[in-house]
């Protein structure tokens, strides 16, 4: 063999997936590179013979061609390291939730609720409504990393309870921020949708709002008995009152408005049905209806109607083969985010009373709170942000580190990593693509086909 290669120590990476299906069709996918492509079957018969466990051997390298090393290598398929790589990973990962050039920021600006919602986790819901003094507390802290730390980008959620309780406090808010100067890359309101009436869209538009998240678990009868008032009354009707009066008036087509359908064993039935529906009454492009996947917690009491990660895959074949309906979820995706848990500084969620959480599940639950923003010093409870942003780090996890999965699944969601590692739970934190990675590939293949 003659070329660049000879003199390389070569492994074919574990984060390699060759895949075959009945009509000849051979397809090679990195997890890494988040390479796919359409391999030939002699060429597949030959890289199944690899074995990443050892270095290929010059015999092995010479029975591929000099345009399949070059480009092997390119992608990652053939590398010097895998161990290598993961430390890149975990260096991107870190230089990610350290950064302090954007500021990720939720605010829920009351922890009241007029649902009773029979799956929600906030057992702590009363609250006083956000004050001024908090409020001015969270600008000063967003100027204060404007000076300290060049701050260029902001995103805003708006959270609770249910923020529009407190309409004018976000109004008042999200303007401020407005003024600041900064980019503002997100500015989402996730709302039950009660009070979404014209006169309050109106008004979170002009101060900046464009993306709205609203919650119909079904058509009416599934919804009224899953998301009823706490007095128990239904709350379907009211919602899609809200909805057809901002689409009659065309305010449904200045914002991204997302409906999200909380899915599990007990209404997954009826998804379709309420997506048919709500498609066929707002006929508009910034419109999508996508299921809530609520997945199985050993901890949860209704453990029993929530889904596995093999029931999540399912669903979305399912959707796809048969109604036509295509997830943002089937292709996997190879981009180390970090959610707000396992970024000390930059990514919060502040409650009413400028009290800091590192996740959403935790507001309103004063043993984990890390900081309140109205404090001189904001953080105190270092030991629990420690836990979060480095305990349950899955680069350092040894069965993480040697997956073949870990480039796009980084660790799960870190509170079920938390409630594994410090509690004793045995939370499965593993992406649906395991074990998958076949039925995803072929409906990504078949969705590409039909388009």
């Amino acid at each position: 063999m003659n070329n660049k290669f000879e003199t390389l120590t070569l492994f074919w990476s574990r984060f390699n997936f060759l895949i075959e299906y009945d009509n000849d069709e051979y397809y090679l996918y990195n997890s890494y590179s988040n390479s796919l492509i359409n391999i030939t079957a002699s060429l597949y018969r030959i890289l199944s013979s690899f074995d990443s466990s050892h270095p290929l051997s010059e015999r092995e390298l010479s029975l591929l061609s000099t345009e399949e090393l070059r480009y092997f290598r390119n992608a990652f398929i053939l590398t010097k390291s895998d161990d290598d790589l993961v430390e890149i990973l975990h260096m991107h990962s870190m230089s990610r939730i350290n950064s302090m050039k954007t500021l990720v920021l939720t605010v829920a600006p009351t922890q009241n609720c007029n649902f009773a919602c029979t799956y929600c986790f906030e057992e702590w819901r009363k609250s006083k409504p956000m004050d001024d003094a908090t409020e001015d507390a969270i600008i000063n802290y967003i100027k204060r990393m404007q000076k300290e730390h060049s701050l260029e980008f902001i995103s805003l959620t708006w959270y609770g309870g249910a923020p529009l309780l407190q309409v004018d406090r976000i109004i008042s808010l999200a303007s401020r921020v407005k003024d600041l100067g900064l980019t503002v890359t997100e500015s989402l309101l996730i709302t039950n949708g009660y009070y979404l009436s014209v006169g309050n869209a109106k008004r979170i538009r002009e101060a900046g709002i464009n993306e709205v998240q609203i919650t119909l678990d079904g058509l009416k009868e599934t919804h009224d008995q899953r998301r009823p008032l706490v007095n128990g009354d239904g709350t379907f009707d009211r919602i899609v009152n809200n909805l057809d009066a901002l689409y009659s008036c065309g305010l449904m087509k200045s914002f991204q408005i997302a409906i999200r359908v909380n899915i599990d064993h007990r209404n997954y039935s009826g998804f379709i049905d309420i997506y048919k529906w709500l498609k066929d009454r707002y006929p508009i492009k910034n419109l999508i209806v996508y299921p809530g996947i609520i997945v199985l917690d050993e901890s949860d009491d209704n453990a029993s109607s929530c889904l596995t990660r093999n029931n999540v895959t399912d669903i979305f074949l399912d959707l796809f083969k048969n109604y036509g309906i295509i997830s943002e979820e089937l292709y996997p995706d190879n981009i180390n985010m970090e959610c707000m848990t396992r970024s000390p500084y930059n990514n919060m969620l502040i409650g009413s009373r400028g009290e800091i959480y590192k996740c959403y599940e935790d507001l309103g639950n004063k043993q984990l709170v890390v900081g309140n923003i109205n404090n001189p010093e904001i953080w105190d409870n270092y030991t629990l942000m420690a836990r979060y942003a480095t305990g349950i780090d899955h680069y350092n996890d040894p069965q993480c580190r040697k997956c073949s999965y870990l480039p796009i699944c980084r660790g799960g969601c870190p509170i079920r990593r938390y409630e594994n590692v410090y509690e004793g739970k045995n939370n499965d934190c593993c992406t649906p693509f395991k074990g998958r990675m076949k039925d995803y590939i072929a409906l990504y293949r078949d969705i590409k086909n039909k388009r």
